[in-house]
C-alpha cells in the first residue's frame, strides 16, 4: 500500500529541503518528491506566509521558517512516540 503524504508532511519536506541548501526548484522537486505544479504550489504558499524567500533563483528559509520547521519536527517526533505507545499498549491488551 502506498503512503500518501498529507499537506503537513509535504510542507515539512519542502522546508527541510530548502533548509538543507537545495533551494532550487529542481532541487525541491527531486528531494521533496514533488511535481513541478506541486513544488510551485507549496513554495508559493510558504513564501506568502513568510517562511521562505526567493532570491537569485533559489529559495531560502527565513528565521520564521526555521522556527516553524523546528515545531513541525517536534510534532513528528511526538506523533512517532504516540504511535509507539499505542502499539505497545495494543500488544498488551490484545
Amino acid at each position: 500500500m502506498k503512503y500518501r503524504r498529507d499537506q503537513l508532511d509535504i510542507t515539512v519536506d519542502v522546508l527541510e529541503v530548502i533548509d538543507g541548501g537545495m533551494g532550487s526548484k529542481s532541487g525541491i522537486m527531486k528531494n521533496a518528491n514533488l511535481s513541478s505544479v506541486l513544488a510551485e504550489k507549496y513554495t508559493s504558499i510558504l513564501a506568502e506566509k513568510g517562511l521562505i524567500t526567493y532570491k537569485d533563483g533559489r529559495y531560502e528559509i527565513t528565521e520564521k521558517g526555521k522556527q516553524v520547521l523546528e515545531r513541525l519536527r517536534r510534532i513528528r517526533r511526538l506523533q512517532l512516540e504516540i504511535d509507539e505507545l499505542i502499539n505497545s499498549v495494543s500488544k498488551e491488551l490484545f
